[in-house]
């Protein structure tokens, strides 16, 4: 069945749902939109792209630009990216040194390779007590070599409780491996050795003119600064040798003296060539 509306109630009530519609809103206000809409795109369309202006670039203008990008480019990676940071190590020449030790001391780890000095680097390895020499090579764009020459023990040197290796030129050094074929002095001095130190001179000269005059001499070696180097041979003989000073020539007068005592079947305790002069017991 059909109802109809009075028309006093149509026109009240569909007019006001009309004007507030959104749709009815957008409409009426897009006129003016549209308009500057319209402005942009011909202004838009009026002014150059910016293509064109750089064909319309004079060409000197255009190479600087393009350096520009190119330097902007350059600082990019300097600056943002790994490229140029050093975290790869090329370490020639270690026995014993552990690379990673190595670089820790370098102090260069995840530097920019531009602001490493390697003369600086040298001396920072040298700190080491196994490094002898040095030498550094930075090349781009983040390649470090380091070649390293080591110290090489030539005995192992205890005091107390603390064992060192010692090189050619008394350097202290860690022990860090065995080697039983190296002669050990046991210093009977007192006071504390460190890593890097040089063992007590006396004590070093004697044991190194021994080594020389007597390379048979036993691996165990002994030094005290009341009697000096001194050594247990293979008849239980105690042999006190003193100083480096004429080491050669208390080596010669011990040969002889020990095959005369061999020869009279003697039988001592020890024998005392501290003084030059032959002392036995």
């Amino acid at each position: 069945m059909l109802t109809s509306v009075p028309p006093k109630l149509l026109t009240s009530q569909s007019e006001p749902m009309f004007a507030s519609s959104r749709f009815t809103r957008r409409v009426s206000g897009s006129r003016a939109p549209r308009r500057r809409l319209q402005t942009v795109a011909t202004r838009t369309l009026a002014t150059p792209s910016l293509l064109d202006r750089l064909g319309a670039m004079p060409r000197p203008k255009m190479i600087a630009l393009g350096g520009v990008l190119v330097f902007a480019a350059i600082l990019y990676a300097f600056f943002d990216s790994d490229y140029f940071y050093v975290f790869q190590f090329n370490i020639t020449g270690t026995q014993f040194l552990p690379s990673a030790e190595v670089i820790q001391a370098s102090g260069i780890r995840g530097y920019n390779v531009f602001f490493i000095d390697a003369r600086v680097v040298e001396r920072a390895l040298m700190q080491m007590p196994e490094v002898k020499s040095a030498r550094v090579l930075v090349r781009l764009p983040n390649d470090v070599t380091m070649e390293i020459v080591e110290r090489q023990p030539i005995g192992v040197w205890q005091r107390g409780e603390t064992t060192f290796w010692v090189d050619s030129e008394g350097m202290l050094m860690r022990a860090r491996a065995s080697l039983p074929d190296l002669p050990t002095v046991r210093d009977g001095d007192t006071g504390t050795l460190a890593l890097g130190q040089r063992a007590p001179a006396n004590a070093f000269a004697a044991f190194v003119a021994l080594r020389a005059a007597m390379p048979e001499s036993p691996r165990a070696l002994e030094w005290s600064s009341a009697r000096g180097i001194a050594f247990t041979d293979e008849r239980g003989w105690k042999i006190y040798l003193g100083t480096a000073e004429d080491m050669p020539g208390k080596i010669a007068i011990l040969r002889a003296l020990v095959a005369q005592l061999v020869a009279q079947n003697a039988r001592i305790r020890f024998i005392d060539l501290g003084k030059g002069t032959p002392y036995y017991q």
